[in-house]
């Protein structure tokens, strides 16, 4: 059965243990993953550390390129209702991101502004 991941609106073939770059290969003695136990050649479990993206190079679980999905022969009939989910569900995670960051830059702000008028105040 061969999966592709869907990022971004492409579709990218996984990156399989031992393909990736020699900081992350198992060494000669153990040639299995380190972390989802996979051999050489096979593709990486889900929530794998080791797992590269295909389309960043980065750790695939917490790289910043969205929503992805892992798809096999049978879903791409559905392949534009992937694309269009993936780019909504990409935007709204935009915007939780850019609202949780205003959130935080709200309370700092706040925050600095309680501890000067404590200071203020000790005058």
């Amino acid at each position: 059965m061969s999966v592709k991941y869907l990022i971004k609106g492409k579709l990218y073939d996984p990156i399989l243990f031992g393909d990736e770059d020699e900081d992350w290969v198992g060494d000669e003695e153990n040639p299995t993953c380190g972390d989802c136990g996979v051999h050489v050649g096979e593709k990486h479990l889900d929530m794998c550390d080791i797992e590269r993206c295909p389309a960043c190079g980065l750790q695939f679980i917490s790289c910043d390129c969205g929503i992805k999905y892992e798809l096999e022969e049978k879903d791409m009939k559905d392949l534009d209702k992937y694309i269009k989910k993936q780019e909504y569900y990409n935007k709204e995670k935009y915007k939780n991101t850019q609202r949780i960051l205003k959130e935080i830059a709200e309370y700092k702000a706040n925050s600095r502004k309680s501890k000067n008028k404590k200071y203020d105040s000790e005058m």
